[in-house]
């Protein structure tokens, strides 16, 4: 400890001696609001039929008030809310400050998106010398989640992907014919799936699992190549279903495992 101290003390002094007080650099201050948004997306699954949703704006001059402007812009008419009309305001002295979206009559199930959008002058004040990124666009996505409801345990054959099997639990999405594998391929990772009126099942692309140090990977229904994401068919007789799905992995541009299939008895 006393070596790791008189350390310390040396590089201090050497440090204090080399300085060269005649040749002290100009603290860069920007002169631009530099207005961004903190981050470029927001999603929200809630059991309720309404959400809000909270966004922050900064900017890098702070010395006196300012006002952002921004738009709007949603396919889903009805569903969303902008509590601040469109103007973001800065007080004296604020680096950020956040604007509310509210998100209503929403169906159980159904994914709502919206996007806001800088004015064209507040992106305008992005400051180049500053070398930081500024968000002029943020993505909202809200759902309100299914009721799911206890279906029973089902049983998990992975020869290829895993090698294992095992039993599984299975949710229903109350009034659907949606189901829900918990845990399918790994903690966590709950994967959903839609046995038709034909006993087709349809596994749309979702996350399955996690590859260490790249991300979630995604698997979806590979059966048909028409983009329907059928996975297979479900069997009445043995309560059996085939699955055969692609395991993409999104963070390496889209990399393929392979295409698997696997079978799940349901309960």
């Amino acid at each position: 400890m006393k070596k790791y101290i008189f350390g310390l003390a040396l590089l201090a002094g050497g440090l204090f001696t080399s300085c060269d007080k005649d040749n002290i650099g100009t603290i860069y201050e920007t002169t631009a609001q530099n207005i961004s948004f903190l981050e470029s997306k927001a999603s929200v699954v809630t059991k309720a039929n309404s959400a809000s949703v909270t966004i922050t704006l900064t900017r890098s001059k702070t010395t006196s008030e300012y006002a952002a402007h921004y738009t709007l812009t949603t396919s889903d008419g009805g569903i969303f809310t902008d509590k601040n009309s469109g103007t973001a305001t800065f007080a004296a002295g604020e680096w950020s400050t956040t604007i509310t979206i509210d998100a209503a009559n929403m169906q159980g199930g159904t994914l709502y998106t919206c996007q806001l959008q800088l004015s064209s002058e507040d992106a305008a004040t992005a400051d180049i010398e500053l070398g930081t990124e500024t968000i002029t666009t943020f993505d909202v996505s809200v759902m309100c989640d299914y009721n799911w409801v206890a279906f029973g345990t089902g049983f998990f054959s992975s020869p290829e992907v895993l090698e294992a099997e095992y039993d599984v639990v299975i949710e229903k999405a109350e009034g659907t014919n949606r189901y829900k594998a918990l845990s399918l391929y790994e903690p966590g990772y709950d994967v959903q799936f839609i046995i038709e009126s034909d006993n087709s099942v349809i596994v749309e692309p979702q996350p399955g699992w996690y590859y260490s140090g790249y991300g979630d990977v995604y698997v979806n229904g590979a059966l048909s190549d028409d983009g329907s994401n059928v996975a297979g068919y479900y069997d009445p007789a043995t309560k059996t279903i085939s699955l055969t799905m692609e395991h993409i992995l999104p963070a390496a541009g889209d990399y393929s495992f392979g295409i698997f299939t696997d079978t799940l008895v349901m309960p």
